[in-house]
């Protein structure tokens, strides 16, 4: 499996009237959806599509109610997730602050040291080189999306 990748130009924001920067961005290519999960996991296991499923809504199911009693959920090697709070603004005293003054709950996501690692090993292939016919090879040293380079095949690994 490969990161698909494209350039695309930016405007620098430390120089706007400056030229332009061109920056690796990721393609992707299709959403996999809970049905689509729980179909690799029972290909992968001895569990059925079914209970592969339930076991994926259960998971849901109870990291929703650990987070909603404050308390983070540590699940192995993926990472922890807890919740943090967007407020409507700061109040002038702290007998002003309530419930009313919390404008959004977000979900936080933190990998572990071994998932960031894991996607440290990523690879890469470059959009514009497959469309030009070339998929094997390394990008090392090279100028992605460019053409410019004697053996670019569009691949490469991160790192």
């Amino acid at each position: 499996m490969t990161i698909l990748l494209r350039t695309i130009a930016k405007i620098d924001i430390n120089n706007p009237d400056g030229p332009k920067k061109w920056y690796p961005t990721q393609v992707t290519t299709a959403q996999v959806d809970e049905t689509q999960v729980a179909m690799d996991i029972a290909e992968e296991t001895t569990l059925n599509p079914s209970e592969a499923m339930m076991a994926l809504r259960q998971l849901r199911k109870v990291v929703l109610r650990h987070l909603l009693a404050g308390e983070s959920v540590k699940l192995g090697d993926w990472g922890s997730f807890s919740i943090s709070l967007t407020s409507a603004g700061g109040a002038a005293t702290k007998a002003e602050v309530n419930a009313n003054s919390i404008k959004k709950v977000n979900l936080k996501f933190r990998p572990s040291e071994a998932f960031k690692a894991d996607l440290q090993k990523a690879t890469f292939t470059w959009v514009e080189k497959l469309a030009d016919g070339r998929s094997s090879g390394s990008t090392e040293g090279t100028e992605p999306g460019t053409g410019e380079d004697d053996d670019d095949s569009g691949q490469g690994t991160f790192g």
